[in-house]
């Protein structure tokens, strides 16, 4: 086995088990039975979404460097050929902002989104949402299009790299369902053209941020339980 093989299976095997380990932190998280008032309630999102941070993309990053010497700008942490693509980047843009404005009439969507449940949503609140996704998704994008991309694609190749990261991306969204799982495929697709295109994360982690607080956004508009605070008075 070659360095190039030898850093792919880490790159395979750090995604199934820190993928797992998260899972483990969400559940534990979930099972906290403190007072759901507001405060708390964001203290649990944040948990989340930095645990997110440091499970899927500080921890492998720094055991990548420590035993492999991956330096973070071979797997995309650099701006790349980020400005070329601004075409599909706006384009893609527009598009997930219709779905979820559309997709949001789902009311088993506004189950699961927003994940912070809070009835009166203030400038403030909205500002921790957006934050908090684009922490978590800075670290999960690092991992699974970073990390685990560009090592498959060193070693096996383009399409074996894309094969491997969509078949471990939709299978992670099987506790979400098996509509998220396959949504989870053209939308994974993208995000790697993407990133190969532009030897960056940063295209990825701009669109699945926008997809993710969109949804939101749209799921607290749609939910009857639910109302923008945004303006003092």
């Amino acid at each position: 086995m070659n360095a190039n093989e030898s850093q792919a299976v880490y790159a395979i095997a750090s995604t199934v088990i820190m993928s797992f380990v998260y899972f483990i932190v969400l559940e534990k998280i979930k099972s906290d039975k403190g007072k759901k008032t507001p405060r708390h309630l964001i203290s649990l999102f944040m948990w989340r979404k930095l645990g997110g941070l440091m499970i899927l993309g500080i921890i492998p990053a720094l055991a990548a460097w420590l035993v492999f010497s991956i330096n973070p700008l071979k797997a995309g942490l650099t701006p790349g050929a980020t400005g070329d693509l601004w075409p599909w980047l706006a384009g893609a843009s527009i598009l997930f902002i219709t779905l979820n404005f559309f997709n949001s009439k789902n009311t088993e969507l506004r189950d699961m989104y927003p994940e912070l449940r809070l009835h009166d949503w203030t400038l403030k609140g909205l500002t921790i949402v957006a934050g908090g996704w684009i922490l978590y998704l800075t670290g999960y994008e690092f991992l699974f299009r970073g990390l685990l991309l560009f090592s498959c694609y060193d070693a096996f190749g383009l399409w074996p790299a894309i094969v491997i990261n969509l078949a471990l991306y939709s299978a992670l969204h099987l506790p979400k369902g098996m509509k998220e799982a396959i949504a989870a495929i053209p939308f994974g697709a993208l995000i790697c053209y993407l990133t190969i295109e532009s030897q960056s994360i940063l295209p990825a982690i701009f669109i699945h941020s926008l997809q993710a607080i969109s949804c939101e956004i749209f799921c607290i508009y749609r939910n009857p339980g639910m109302s923008f605070h945004l303006i003092k008075r």
